[in-house]
């Protein structure tokens, strides 16, 4: 039996994928998400809650938000059960390895869309090319039409998308780790038969920072153009900050405030991964959401890999921390998670060009 903690969007995209082929279970706190899933046994509540389910599973799909997912993945670790997470957690997820090796299991971090794709595209160019130097990386996911007043929808954690504005963005230059303001360069970036997009900054490198050795290595979001304008005087106002006022903190009332962007719109998403050798080499998926089975394009992207990834380490023999950088430098891993994608329309090409 594989289980999901989790059952928003993307919880419910992993037992989409899953559903004809394995014994499923799903926890979660919400009886109102529980509801909306089909295809799996439900449990309300906590992992410690259901300890009796986790303790009956092959292996556990963490699909929580970064805020709640290192406490629940360590208590799934130490109940002796391999893990594969899709959350943007702040922690290292480094620091599990040691736990994860004593108690004889696999840990596999940021198995999502970016990271967890991204960085599977980035280790097979890694590998693959010649004399490589640089690594670019561009991600998104965005709504098909620009919607006002942000021209943005939420497609994923509304924690997670505000730490993207707001955390420190760390990237590789001259073989070094540094630190930089996610919101310091905004830059235009086009894509044929796509359009102009603004980029940024965003802290997507994670495990690749230390599994990479690499010259220069960075990660940039798209966004329409006008978008990062906006964010910008959002977060220098002060709506991002945690400090209480009067018991709330601005942050809390952004993330209400936010959470009704969360709107019923078609979405589309892109990853580019370009490496500089003695050639340039792109990988590139463009993703629409799916109006037949109505999932999002970002749940798509996010839950698809995660639960092509977590069947992947059924077979697996390693223990510890398995970031999924070295998925994509193992040929064999990287082709079947490259043949299962492609069996669900998602298809990993080596042209920008659609």
């Amino acid at each position: 039996m594989i289980t999901v903690v989790g059952a928003g969007k993307i919880g419910g995209a992993i037992i989409d994928f899953l559903s004809d082929s394995y014994d499923l279970a799903v926890i979660d706190i919400s009886s109102e998400s529980l509801k909306k899933i089909e295809g799996a046994k439900k449990y309300k509540g906590s992992v410690i809650d259901n300890k009796d389910v986790i303790e009956r599973s092959q292996i556990v799909i963490s699909a929580l938000p970064g805020s709640a997912s290192f406490e629940t993945i360590f208590k799934i670790i130490n109940m002796g059960k391999s893990v594969v997470d899709i959350s943007y957690m702040e922690e290292d997820p480094f620091v599990l390895d040691k736990i994860s090796k004593e108690k004889g299991v696999l840990f596999i971090p940021d198995a999502g869309f970016a990271p967890g794709l991204s960085n599977v595209l980035s280790g097979h160019l890694y590998k693959k090319m010649d004399s490589i130097k640089k690594i670019e990386i561009y991600v998104g996911g965005l709504p098909q039409k620009k919607i006002p007043p942000l021209d943005y929808t939420i497609t994923w954690s509304v924690e997670g998308l505000i730490d993207e504005y707001t955390r420190p963005a760390r990237v590789i230059k001259n073989y070094k780790v540094i630190k930089v303001d996610p919101l310091e360069t905004i830059e235009p970036f086009c894509i044929s038969n796509l359009g102009s997009f603004e980029t940024f900054i965003s802290d997507g490198l994670r495990t690749m920072l230390k599994t990479i050795k690499i010259k220069e290595m960075f990660e940039r979001t798209l966004r329409y153009p006008s978008h990062m304008e906006k964010i910008r005087l959002l977060r220098d106002l002060g709506f991002f900050s945690k400090e209480k006022i009067n018991g709330c903190s601005p942050y809390d009332v952004t993330l209400y405030i936010l959470e009704k962007l969360r709107l019923n719109v078609e979405d589309m998403s892109i990853l580019l991964v370009r490496g500089f050798g003695k050639n340039t080499t792109d990988l590139f998926i463009y993703d629409k959401y799916d109006s037949e089975k109505n999932i999002t394009s970002m749940a798509r992207m996010t839950g698809y890999t995660a639960a092509i990834i977590a069947t992947m380490a059924l077979e697996m023999d390693e223990y510890g921390v398995y970031p999924p950088e070295f998925i994509g430098m193992d040929e064999k891993k990287f082709n079947y998670l490259r043949r299962s994608l492609k069996k669900m329309d998602i298809v990993i090409n080596e042209s920008s060009q659609i």
